[in-house]
């Protein structure tokens, strides 16, 4: 496999572009009352799937690595530091850039901040969220989904050392047939319908099915014969999977389609179905020919440019989008102009700080990985 598949940075630029218009078109409605804006706003929900599209992709790429590296010198040691040089160093600048120079930071985090700190610092912010008197403000909100990571990446390498492949497979399966009926059960005895969707939103282990899918497709490809049955079935794979995910969506409405609103379609079958249409694509780069129509879209120098940066604009979007809501309203325009103009502001923005931070940090941190290496390391 090559060590550079661009067209997985396309697919994490989709990701983040469906992330940053869940959380940027809902304000932008703010500025009109017009109908088929409002429609266009209230699709832009769906774009909770992005963070979806990270898990199995995390899950293919760090499970790729491990199995690569499971009989090497340093397996542990060199896994877990070329994580902390990816993860750590960007996510705590962040912390830190937001809670000195945000403006208008919430007094309800800031006055339980002896207590938000330390949890956000050690990756826990996700459990946090599910009690209703912690308060997580909105510009670093979003990062309960890598708290979510975070705490699959302490683990999961100890389960790939211990297992042999058939026993790995084996347990992801059974982990993810487990987590689903415990979301089926879940769903239907809690007594409050909104209390058990949002609980298995940001509960760990109901989101580690979506990381083990990505998980998978990694051993699959490892397997004989596996490579070529992936290749076979990964556009069907993709068809089939992305249309029950819209006939859930469907079926959410007239509610919201997003499974911490409450949708009980989506909370049960929306994450396996997004990780098994994550999980086809991601076939379907790795086995296709590069004329294949999908890998071409997934080309794209727009996508790709995205997906290189995209981890920082995850992590800064939320506060680009805020600041620059404010500015906007307090322009005292509203109607059709701020409605695109505000969301194409805070994609150009947030795209800029990105380039910044990767200049100023990410590119340097990433440059001592090479201490760490582990051989044909992909993305």
């Amino acid at each position: 496999m090559e060590n550079r598949i661009k067209e997985l940075d396309g697919l994490r630029g989709i990701a983040v572009v469906l992330v940053m218009a869940l959380h940027i078109f809902k304000r932008a409605a703010y500025f009109t009352e017009h109908p088929v804006l409002e429609t266009v706003a209230g699709f832009a929900n769906i774009g909770w799937v992005g963070v979806d599209i990270f898990f199995t992709l995390s899950g293919f790429l760090i499970t790729s690595i491990l199995l690569r590296a499971k009989n090497k010198e340093h397996y542990f040691r060199n896994f877990y530091m070329r994580r902390v040089l990816r993860i750590f160093p960007l996510y705590y600048a962040a912390i830190a850039l937001i809670l000195l120079f945000a403006p208008k930071v919430e007094p309800e985090f800031t006055s339980q901040l002896n207590i938000a700190l330390p949890i956000m610092l050690i990756y826990q912010q996700n459990w946090a969220m599910l009690f209703k008197d912690f308060h997580m403000t909105q510009y670093l909100g979003i990062t309960w989904s890598l708290a979510i990571e975070e705490q699959f990446y302490l683990l999961w390498p100890f389960v790939v050392y211990r297992l042999d492949k058939e026993r790995l497979v084996k347990f992801s399966l059974g982990y993810i047939a487990i987590s689903w009926l415990a979301r089926i059960l879940g769903t239907l005895l809690w007594p409050e319908t909104g209390q058990a969707t949002s609980f298995f939103f940001y509960a760990s282990f109901a989101r580690f099915e979506e990381v083990l899918f990505g998980a998978l497709l990694a051993v699959f490809l490892t397997v004989d014969g596996g490579r070529e049955q992936v290749r076979r079935y990964s556009i069907p794979v993709v068809g089939i999977s992305l249309a029950v995910f819209i006939a859930l969506c469907l079926m959410s409405l007239p509610g919201i389609p997003h499974p911490d609103f409450g949708s009980v379609p989506l909370t049960l079958g929306g994450y396996t179905t997004a990780a098994i249409f994550s999980a086809g694509l991601i076939g379907v780069f790795v086995t296709h020919p590069p004329q294949n129509i999908l890998r071409k879209i997934f080309q794209n120098p727009i996508l790709t440019f995205l997906g290189k940066y995209s981890y920082s604009m995850y992590l800064f979007h939320m506060a680009a989008a805020l600041i620059l809501l404010d500015m906007f309203w307090h322009s005292g325009m509203r109607g059709w102009k701020p409605f695109i103009l505000y969301p194409l502001a805070t994609y150009i923005v947030t795209a800029l700080i990105a380039l910044l931070t990767w200049n100023l940090l990410e590119k340097h941190m990433l440059g001592l990985k090479k201490y760490f290496e582990v051989e044909n390391p992909v993305n």
